[in-house]
């Protein structure tokens, strides 16, 4: 989606502390909005916000992941 107009663009970040949720909540966000199209799991290693090795091996959040969506006209990134 390309952004026309300031006023339509959002940054968010998810900021808590480890094992809080954060990826899972990020994986929902996404899927909930259409930019993936299925719901990544970090505890399965199919989370899209996880992708390197060593972060699927064990199962944590090693780097921070960046990812946009649309919703509701406004592009988020």
């Amino acid at each position: 989606m390309a952004v026309d107009d300031i006023r339509h663009i959002r940054t968010v970040g998810l900021l808590a502390e480890g094992g809080a949720g954060k990826t899972s909540l990020g994986e929902a966000l996404l899927y909930a909005a259409g930019a993936t199209t299925r719901l990544g799991r970090v505890d399965d290693g199919s989370s899209v916000l996880d992708f390197e090795p060593e972060e699927v091996r064990r199962k944590i959040t090693l780097s921070a992941a960046f990812h946009t969506l649309s919703w509701k006209k406004h592009q988020v990134f």
